[in-house]
């Protein structure tokens, strides 16, 4: 049997046990309440968190690329990024794949599934990064608006009229 067709096969319970691994990083009392239901509306990171996983585990049972591994990744990479989670904590989720993937697949696949744990790992960092830069635009742009308003109350600021802007323009 061929490495997707293992992964097919024990989809069910390598979800369980990577799901469970993962909620395992959040501090106890947050991994009691994220395993506990799945359920949209009473548990949402919960459920991202498990949707995003059983993508995963369909696109390496199926065809996979690095940007299509992203896209699957990207809810729970989204929740782990705005979390106090550093780069290495955020993925850190992906490799207990690796120990997981040991349960169910042959000895012979072990080291092809682990290559593709690798895989799964730098899509997820670069997700993160991503992530984590549209963080930083996004208090850095606000920063700057509230810096300017404070100035406006402040009158500090003068809005420049089109001649003014014309006037002070040397050709």
């Amino acid at each position: 049997m061929d490495i997707k067709q293992t992964i097919k096969k024990n989809k069910s319970p390598l979800l369980k046990e990577w799901f469970t691994a993962t909620i395992n990083t959040y501090p106890k009392d947050s991994a009691r309440i994220l395993g506990k239901d799945s359920n949209r509306f009473d548990n949402p990171v919960g459920a991202v968190t498990r949707e995003s996983l059983e993508d995963v585990l369909d696109l390496i049972a199926d065809e996979y690329t690095e940007s299509l591994l992203e896209k699957a990744l990207d809810p729970v990479i989204r929740i782990r990024a705005v979390q106090a989670f550093d780069a290495s904590d955020a993925v850190s989720f992906i490799f207990a794949l690796k120990k997981i993937g040991e349960k169910f697949l042959e000895a012979s696949q072990l080291r092809q599934f682990d290559h593709i744990v690798d895989h799964i790992a730098l899509a997820g960092f670069d997700k993160f990064m991503k992530c984590k830069e549209e963080i930083f635009l996004l208090k850095s742009t606000e920063s700057k608006r509230r810096i300017h308003r404070a100035f406006e109350r402040a009158g500090l600021v003068a809005e420049l009229t089109e001649e003014e802007l014309l006037g002070s323009k040397k050709f």
